[in-house]
């Protein structure tokens, strides 16, 4: 009888260790798919990253070329003021003058002179 007691004991024992076993395997293998989605997310995100890393690259590559590019505009701008600047002087000076002789420059003579 005590045998019986024992092996019971042991079916018991053998039957709640086989449950156990079973459940940590089902759950063993859900957490190896949600891994698999969790790489999948990783992957995902470190190219989303890189993308943007890139673009940042990018946008920083074009503020620069139009930085340089504007600088250039804003020095010809400025050669043209200066330029525009010495014909209406110059245009000024020839006005103020009277125009004593029949051979009077005209208001725009001055204009080529100053150009070169």
């Amino acid at each position: 009888m005590t045998s019986f007691l024992i092996d019971a004991i042991l079916v018991g024992a053998l039957l709640v260790t086989s449950w156990r076993t079973g459940s940590m395997y089902r759950e063993l293998r859900r957490l190896r798919g949600d891994e698999s989605a969790l790489r999948a997310a990783l992957v995902e995100a470190d190219q989303s990253i890189n993308r943007a890393a890139n673009a940042v690259i990018l946008l920083k590559t074009e503020g620069v070329q139009t930085l340089r590019s504007l600088e250039e505009r804003m020095g010809e701008a400025q050669e043209l003021t200066e330029r525009l600047d010495i014909i209406l002087d110059s245009y000024e000076r020839r006005r103020a003058q009277p125009a004593n002789d029949v051979d009077a420059l005209s208001r725009f003579a001055s204009v080529p002179a100053a150009i070169r």
